[in-house]
């Protein structure tokens, strides 16, 4: 029998639509599947023929059908309840859980251009960090002139223990970027500066020591504020820029790792007797300088205080103080470390003061069992911290960077304020999560069920039990977790009840 053109079309397509879901059907069943579903739409797309109903709705319909029996198919092949059961069985173990949070705070480490910055934590840009020290004057210098720390300088220059010294100084400034002003850190050093540190530019090059006369309106940029102001553009060098309303010349971007006398300050200029006064504040005056090396800080600090007063600059006591580059570096990684072992040490006082209530470390456990136990919460707790310092830190300079346009002075410092908030967070679900873990297999409990009523907690239990899936035992967990009231409670069960559990 000659079919009319459009239901010929129809019945073709869903049989073609059967024909490659059949592929998912194990073996044995694929022809009799096939057949009761093609069988099944012949009847269906004729009844809607002879009815006058094979409209454009009606075949949209049978396209779902059609489509839907992948699906179909598919739980044919895998047995849907396994599957769903296996699915839930991977969600519920703990290796699940350890799992998801290294993939994300591994997203946020890459995501967040986070890698660039700990290795230049670990690495230096300086040559020789042994022999090179920071000479810093602490305290706030108002209006302090550039002559003024020249003279000072020159005054050492009968040192006994220094080979070398450049002295520098840095505030606060302003970057134009085309309608508005960026804030930034501006610092004014000595043409031999980064000859002293041995620092090399990752583009162009760096002041050298005869850029006093020839190079006084040039500029170096850091490597932080070339990518957010200038896109990482190799381009940058011999461009124009007004830096606090002076225009300047780009010679050179400086390497990443590059972190000594601060590590926001973005551009840097030559100092210049003849420059207006530049006001600073907060340990904002010093010197680089390249140590004999016979030479101690201790001996370098007190030859640079006794030829100082000499020169009639007299300063308070421990004013003046001499660190080598080496424990520069080392104090920031420190101060860093610090830092996270105070948020370590809060986040602990916070188990503790909750491991009652959360019911952490009263289970009825074995010693093996125990220490598996409180493995597992302090390396998902870790893992936790981790990301959460990851994410503040990237969050403030993400922020910094667009808005400002410029690395905030004390963004390392806000973010591990904000990390020490937000570790709240992630500590309190570890321990609910943690909570609600089967005391043997640390696997996720189920099957919740309340009992008790609400309205009678005085007098007798309201709350939650959940069971291992294994059958390792009952949690109960009361609606109130009150120290006078009843408190969670966990049960073991023993093998006469493996008999009500599904054998995995």
């Amino acid at each position: 029998m000659q079919l009319p053109d459009p239901l010929r079309r129809t019945i073709w397509g869903c049989r073609a639509l059967v024909w490659l879901a059949s592929w998912l059907v194990p073996h044995g069943q694929r022809r009799a599947w096939r057949v009761a579903r093609t069988a099944q739409l012949w009847h269906w797309c004729h009844f809607l023929a002879d009815s006058g109903q094979l409209s454009r709705e009606k075949k949209l319909e049978l396209a779902r059908y059609c489509w839907g029996l992948f699906f179909e198919a598919f739980w044919a092949r895998y047995e849907r309840e396994g599957f769903l059961r296996r699915i839930d069985q991977v969600r519920r173990a703990p290796a699940t859980c350890l799992t998801a949070i290294i993939l994300l705070v591994v997203v946020i480490i890459w995501g967040g251009g986070f890698v660039p910055f700990a290795r230049s934590l670990f690495s230096s840009a300086v040559s020789d960090p042994e022999r090179v020290c920071i000479v810093s004057l602490d305290g706030k210098f108002r209006r302090f002139r550039s002559e003024t720390l020249l003279d000072l300088t020159s005054a050492w220059k009968t040192r006994k223990f220094l080979d070398a010294v450049a002295p520098y100084s840095w505030g606060p400034g302003k970057l134009a970027a085309g309608k508005r002003m960026v804030p930034i850190l501006s610092a004014r050093v000595a043409p031999d500066f980064f000859d002293i540190l041995g620092v090399k530019a990752t583009l162009g090059r760096a002041f050298e020591s005869g850029d006093g006369q020839s190079c006084r309106s040039c500029v170096v940029l850091s490597n932080e504020l070339w990518a957010l102001q200038f896109k990482s553009s190799p381009g940058v060098i011999g461009r124009r820029i007004v830096v606090d309303g002076n225009e300047k010349t780009v010679i050179g971007v400086l390497p990443r790792n590059f972190r000594l006398v601060s590590s926001s300050i973005g551009v840097w200029t030559l100092l210049d007797s003849a420059s207006p006064p530049f006001t600073n504040f907060v340990e904002r005056i010093g010197a680089v300088a390249l140590m004999k090396p016979e030479a101690t800080e201790a001996r370098v600090e007190s030859d640079l205080t006794d030829l100082s007063e000499n020169a009639g600059y007299i300063f308070p006591a421990s004013l003046l103080v001499v660190t080598s580059a080496k424990a520069e570096m080392r104090r920031t990684l420190v101060s860093y470390v610090l830092f996270l072992m105070l948020a370590i040490a809060s986040a602990v006082a916070i188990v503790y003061a909750r491991r009652q209530g959360a019911g952490l470390g009263r289970a009825p456990l074995s010693l093996g069992q125990r220490c598996r136990w409180w493995a597992f919460f302090v390396t998902k707790s870790a893992l936790l911290l981790i990301g959460a310092c990851l994410l503040a830190w990237v969050s403030i300079h993400s922020v910094a960077g667009y808005l400002v346009g410029s690395v905030y002075p004390m963004a390392d410092g806000v973010a591990l304020w904000l990390f020490l908030i937000l570790s709240i967070a992630p500590l309190s679900w570890s321990i609910h999560d943690q909570q609600k873990r089967c005391r043997v297999c640390l696997r996720l409990l189920g099957i919740p069920i309340r009992i008790g009523a609400p309205g009678s907690i005085l007098f007798n239990w309201s709350g939650t039990e959940m069971v291992c899936s294994k059958g390792h035992g009952v949690l109960y967990l009361p609606d109130s977790e009150a120290k006078w009231l009843e408190g969670d409670r966990w049960n073991n069960l023993d093998d006469s009840w493996a008999g009500l559990f599904r054998a995995e």
